[in-house]
């Protein structure tokens, strides 16, 4: 069974007559009849008698007639909610991004993007298997993280951005605040703060032992705001990426011997279409220039603070979710 026979058959039931049905569905009379015979034919019995002087429903005609109107209704409801939600841009951009990726840089992007008014930003945090299953269950548009923290599969693109310096990072009065640079090995002794939410965790454990040391782990946390807090307040030290620090309290100085040092990427799912909007601002952010002459160096950056959501100028609402 066909829309086109319904469409027709409903069009004779109201014209009760062959050839102006077929006027009104735009068709030769014979395709008309055609189509009828065909849809009679699937149904078992004749839906409409033709005699001399009159036309009529048969009662399997005058049945089926209600369904039939009834399939041609929810047809069309489909057709206008199809082109009702094709028609409407969408303007939410679903953004992934790892724990220890810090606003800092993107905040100044998104800024950029101000005079889009109605765009809205989502940005879900989260741990990379958790962003893949978002990305595969088209939860989210992109996501941004550390390039090679695990093996990109084949159905995800990679679209590099900047690369990012591991620090260390210590409370102001700490006396390693007062050295130019810290090597690796400075830091055995030390009370660590290891950040585990960090994709960076395993590469600075390998250095480490690389080099012969044992970091003196005295706290972990998956929450950057209590790593930071706690170094702020000289629990210990840590090592995070230049871009995640968000509290002015606290130093960071270059990690030398081995500089360490990560690619941070923009991922999307292979042939996924977007709205134009959309298109626009994950097109701007690959074409991006991140270099580091247009960030401030380590010392500037503790005067500048915390980077807060509402620094980001979508035209409505930023959002935020943390996932575990």
């Amino acid at each position: 069974m066909e829309l086109y026979q319904v469409r027709y058959f409903l069009a004779l039931c109201e014209t009760l007559n062959f050839a102006r049905a077929a006027e009104r569905c735009h068709v030769s009379q014979p395709s008309l009849t055609r189509a009828v015979q065909k849809l009679e034919g699937e149904l078992g019995g004749l839906l409409i008698r033709r005699e001399r002087r009159r036309t009529h429903l048969t009662e399997l005609g005058e049945l089926t007639r209600p369904m039939f109107q009834e399939i041609q209704a929810q047809t069309e409801r489909i057709k206008a909610s199809a082109k009702l939600h094709l028609n409407q841009e969408k303007k939410t951009l679903r953004l992934g991004v790892l724990p220890s990726i810090g606003p800092l840089r993107f905040a100044r992007f998104f800024a950029q993007f101000s005079d889009d008014a109605g765009i809205e930003l989502q940005l879900d945090e989260a741990p990379l298997p958790a962003l893949w299953d978002m990305m595969f269950r088209d939860k989210l548009d992109a996501a941004v993280v550390v390039a090679h923290a695990e093996r990109i599969d084949d159905r995800l693109r990679c679209h590099p951005l900047y690369k990012e310096r591991l620090l260390c990072a210590m409370s102001r009065d700490h006396p390693l605040a007062r050295r130019d640079n810290v090597r690796l090995r400075d830091l055995e002794g030390q009370n660590f703060l290891m950040r585990s939410n960090c994709e960076s965790k395993d590469l600075i454990l390998e250095n480490c032992r690389q080099q012969g040391l044992k970091l003196h782990i005295a706290h972990r946390s998956a929450r950057e705001d209590w790593v930071q807090v706690m170094v702020a307040a000289g629990c210990g030290v840590t090592i995070m990426p230049e871009f995640c620090r968000s509290l002015p309290e606290i130093a960071t100085r270059p990690l030398i011997d081995p500089e360490l040092v990560r690619e941070i990427a923009l991922v999307t799912v292979v042939g996924r279409p977007h709205g134009q909007l959309i298109e626009r601002v994950l097109r701007a952010l690959r074409a991006h220039h991140w270099h580091y002459d247009d960030a401030p160096d380590v010392e500037e950056r503790i005067e500048i603070g915390p980077v807060r959501a509402s620094s980001a100028k979508l035209g409505t609402t930023v959002r935020f979710a943390h996932r575990v």
